[in-house]
Parts: C-alpha cells; structure tokens; sequence
C-alpha cells in the first residue's frame, strides 16, 4: 500500500511504471530494524536539500558498481529503469506496512515479486544528483511515509 501512494504522483505526472500482485512477506515487528543497504558515508541526511526539495531517504556514498544490499527480508514489488528523479529505482515491501526504496543505482540485479533476503545484492551503485558522485538513494517508508532511516538502521559497525 505504501509504494502504490508513493507511485501514485509517479503515474500522475505521465511516468510508465509497472506494479506486480505479490504475496505479503510475513509482517515486521512494530519495532522495525533495517541493515545499512551500503557501507558508506552519509553524504546529505535525511531532510536535507537537493536541487530546491527536501530529501525523503538519506544519500549514502559507495563505489560505483558495488552491491546494494536489501535491508531486511521482504518482496521486491517495484523495478523501474528510468523512474524520474530517481533513475533505475527497487522498491521492497518488508510487510507491517514497511517498505525500503533504493535509488540512483547502476543496475537492478532483481525482479517485481521476486522474495529477497536480508543482505542479499538487489542492485549496484550507480552516480547521480547535484554532487554527480557515486551514491545510493535509500528510504525507508510506513503507511507511505517517509521515515528517517537514521532510526531504524543497525548501529554501524564500518
């Protein structure tokens, strides 16, 4: 539910994007607990500005090319190679009404309704935004919100 609110201004503004019927991965506790997606540094946080719009996601540096990792188990419900501000974009639903959105990235190693596993490669890094450094986009969204990933992720231990 939360990706399709989050696709519905995507849809509205004439994007193509492709939505998949998956069975819901089994439901996160209420306390949800996310893995770093790439060890890297945090190169603009979670609110700050990027070409005139408050970020929703953090934007974590990375070498280009080198895996993205799902942040927990869950159902890869959205793959798009040219999703508008966002470039070739995996969206994963954790189930509880959680979902994670990885962006900016080179290459999608994943499929709509494919089950993934915690710290399984979805994606490589690719470059991107104002900064034309390699990065990796990352929300974290419930109930189609954006949430500060800094406080569902693991504590960092690179």
């Amino acid at each position: 539910l939360s990706v399709i609110i989050f696709l519905t201004g995507c849809a509205n503004r004439g994007y193509h994007t492709e939505l998949v019927p998956v069975t819901p991965p089994a439901v996160l506790e209420s306390a949800a607990v996310f893995d770093w997606p790439l060890k890297g540094r945090v190169v603009s946080p979670f609110g700050a500005k990027e070409e005139g719009v408050s970020l929703k996601g953090v934007l974590i540096e990375g070498r280009e090319g080198e895996e993205v990792l799902a942040a927990n188990d869950g159902t890869v419900i959205f793959v798009d190679e040219k999703l508008a501000g966002y470039g070739k974009t995996v969206i994963v639903d954790h189930g509880g009404a959680w979902a994670t959105v990885y962006a900016r990235n080179s290459e999608i190693l994943v499929r709509a309704g494919q089950a993934v596993r915690r710290g399984q490669a979805i994606a490589k890094v690719g470059r991107g935004g104002k900064k034309n450094i390699s990065q990796l986009y990352f929300e974290i969204r419930n109930k189609s919100r954006a949430h500060d990933p800094a406080r569902y992720l693991q504590k960092k231990s690179f």
